[in-house]
């Protein structure tokens, strides 16, 4: 008898430990929003062979946790660049990227839920051939003009 009881008070329990409720949770981490750049490629745009094409696009998600610790539907840094990618005018076979991306994440907490969101924010720019006269870090070219010699 005794070891039905005890099972029924373990298996609660032990169903509990398999939710995926995070270590710290939300309300006792340091801020109240965090900003991260992503980073997956790095060019420098210091010569003039770009073109701001649209800026400050915006993809968001939300998500929603129970108590602040029980996430029922997460915020998804997929689904805001899902979002992000369907408002961009991206031009197909063209040398186009994002430049400037960057992701913030909060939470607004109530009394018995929280509601975090996810926004990415980048700009679009489109590759173009370098204008001549200009120079740069690679392949950079000049003209000198010849003065005319005196006798």
């Amino acid at each position: 008898m005794k070891s039905v009881f005890a099972a029924l008070l373990l298996l609660p329990l032990a169903a509990l430990a398999q939710l995926p409720i995070p270590i710290t949770p939300d309300w006792l981490k340091q801020g109240s929003a965090s900003v991260d750049l992503l980073h997956s490629t790095h060019v420098t745009l210091m010569e003039d062979n770009f073109r701001i094409v649209q800026t400050n696009i915006i993809g968001k998600s939300r998500g929603f946790k129970l108590l602040g610790l029980i996430t029922i539907k997460p915020a998804s840094t997929t689904r805001a660049m899902s979002q992000l990618y369907g408002k961009l005018q991206v031009e197909t076979g063209q040398p186009q990227a994002l430049a400037n991306v960057i992701r913030e994440s909060g939470s607004t907490y109530f009394i018995l839920f929280s509601l975090p969101k996810v926004t990415i924010r980048a700009d679009l720019i489109e590759f173009t051939k370098p204008r001549e006269g200009t120079e740069g870090s690679q392949g950079a070219t000049s003209r000198v003009r010849e003065r005319p010699r005196e006798p």
